[in-house]
């Protein structure tokens, strides 16, 4: 309880789905967009870094059960479930169904090497974790992508993913 005000914190990792911004320069979007677009996926870095990704609804049935809840330390709420950038790119580029090449390009500027959520506390306190299975919210989210661009086709406006900033070096295909 602070000034009166119940207080509830979350500590929200990786979130992706349908209606995101196709351009927002997360490796989620970009590497969809570019697999759509028949571009290569770009991989900063080895690819050897690990993410832990979470779909939407996920988020929103852990942000509930925790306001529900009368935990007001923070609790973290994100999907353990790690995977290498290099293994995403591969898994989208998959799903898609495109034979886009996979570029590496120079490791971005204090991009971490492993990002992984501890959600023992949110199973523990709350009886919450995730529960979408990674390979179906990205089959949701690229259906959503695949519409959202035969749309803006249809109006002349194609986006294009946002570079991430990079350290000098060379590119390399993989």
């Amino acid at each position: 309880l602070q000034e009166g005000v119940e207080v509830r914190v979350a500590r929200i990792f990786n979130t992706f789905g349908p209606r995101m911004h196709m351009n927002d320069g997360r490796v989620v979007s970009n590497f969809i967009l570019q697999a759509l677009q028949g571009e290569s996926l770009t991989v900063y870095g080895s690819g050897s870094q690990t993410r832990s990704f979470q779909y939407v609804s996920d988020l929103v049935n852990g942000l509930v059960v925790l306001m529900n809840n009368n935990v007001s330390s923070p609790v973290n709420v994100g999907n353990p479930e790690e995977h290498t950038i290099l293994e995403f790119a591969k898994l989208i580029r998959g799903l898609v169904g495109s034979k886009s090449d996979i570029l590496s390009l120079p490791e971005a500027q204090d991009d971490p090497q492993r990002r992984n959520p501890d959600i023992s506390k949110a199973k523990l306190l709350l009886g919450w974790e995730p529960v979408v299975p990674l390979e179906e919210g990205l089959n949701k989210t690229i259906d959503y992508f695949r519409k959202e661009l035969e749309y803006q086709a249809n109006n002349q406006y194609i986006p294009k993913p946002k570079p991430a900033k990079t350290k000098k070096g060379r590119l390399r295909h993989t």
